[in-house]
């Protein structure tokens, strides 16, 4: 690593806000204070920062310094000169990703008068720069979790599913997804959505009057193993809250969740979560699914019920213009949708950089996001 280990980190808040957790966050190099360059319209992005990096590394100070006038170079060097003051002699180095290009000119001078290390972290290559007179390169580690991301961008989180799931359930979960498949099966995961959706709203009992055929039978089976659903005669009942849910398309988040857990298990993917809920500024979000593998989110919004034109284009604009939000430039939006889309939406998605994968498809779900995460 051509950072060597530093005290202090001068900073610069911007509206990205991970290459600077990123910086603070180099293993064996973690800095225990962090010195934040703020102008008036990145005070709320420097909370955010001090949020993400204080719950990163609790011992991690971080204070601010105000700078009313970005564009003078008197004003920049007095407030770096402040913070070298601060300092004491103790080890200084300086990020240079953030802030605009005026003032990493004003920052890099100052840094070179007063012989003090700078770097820029290279999120797009994934690598760590020492800018010196002679540039040195290193490869940026994989160190951010879900949580670090989330909290970059403002994002706390409530709750969150990492739990493996027993092998009996793994099992009648590709069992599920294998009968959805088919074209029966479809009918039958149609129908068992139908039923949960109206069982919901009496007493979580409704005549089944389905016409029987294989493909239902088995889903029914399947659901009586989970625990998720009783059968009478002519009748289904569901035990709980969460069995409903369940039967309503909440065992295939289960099935993401397992190839999510088998992916890290194999330290093919840094993180994960499932069922994730967050907040920012008050307003709350639910998130299916999450992972992060070099630094960068990637979020996947799971369906079973059939998608229709206007249904589907309200889920790929959700998926489209959330995952900006929460994960950043680089982070990546996929649909995983047990039945097919039209192909005007699959379009739909190309456009607006949404994978979408359905069908078998999911049945090698674990690689295809290991595919995925590489190509960006």
């Amino acid at each position: 690593m051509p950072i060597p280990g530093l005290k202090h980190h001068i900073i610069f808040v911007s509206a990205q806000s991970l290459p600077t957790v990123l910086g603070a966050s180099l293993p064996g190099k973690e800095p225990a204070q962090i010195h934040a360059v703020v102008t008036p319209d990145m005070r709320e992005n420097a909370q955010r920062l001090r949020m993400a990096l204080t719950a990163r590394r609790r011992q991690c100070a971080f204070s601010e310094y105000a700078l009313a006038d970005s564009t003078s170079q008197e004003s920049m060097y007095a407030v770096l000169d402040s913070i070298h003051t601060a300092c004491n002699g103790e080890s200084l180095g300086m990020n240079l990703t953030g802030g605009t290009k005026i003032m990493a000119l004003a920052a890099w001078e100052w840094a070179q008068a007063y012989d003090v290390p700078a770097f820029y972290i290279d999120t797009a290559q994934e690598q760590v720069i020492r800018l010196d007179r002679t540039w040195h390169y290193a490869p940026l580690p994989d160190v951010l979790n879900v949580e670090d991301i989330l909290l970059a961008n403002g994002f706390a989180v409530e709750s969150r599913d990492t739990d493996p799931l027993p092998a009996a359930r793994r099992d009648a979960l590709r069992r599920m997804l294998e009968i959805a498949c088919t074209p029966e099966g479809e009918k039958a995961l149609g129908r068992l959505n139908y039923l949960a959706e109206k069982a919901s709203r009496i007493d979580n009992c409704v005549r089944d009057d389905f016409s029987p055929n294989l493909a239902w039978s088995d889903v029914l089976r399947l659901c009586h193993e989970s625990g998720t659903l009783q059968m009478g005669a002519d009748v289904v009942a569901f035990p709980d809250e969460y069995a409903l849910r369940w039967c309503n398309g909440v065992w295939f988040e289960e099935y993401v969740r397992m190839a999510l857990y088998r992916l890290k298990a194999e330290k093919r993917i840094k993180d994960f979560a499932s069922s994730v809920q967050v907040r920012r500024a008050g307003v709350r979000n639910e998130l299916d699914a999450l992972f992060t593998v070099r630094n960068r989110l990637f979020t996947i919004e799971c369906k079973t019920a059939a998608m229709f034109h206007d249904n589907a284009a309200s889920i790929l604009y959700k998926a489209d213009s959330l995952h900006d939000r929460i994960g950043g430039v680089f982070a990546r939006a996929m649909l995983c949708s047990v039945r097919p889309l039209a192909a005007k939406d699959r379009e739909r998605a190309r456009e607006l950089g949404v994978r979408v994968v359905w069908g078998k498809g999911l049945l090698s779900l674990a690689d295809k996001l290991i595919t995925w995460s590489k190509e960006v």
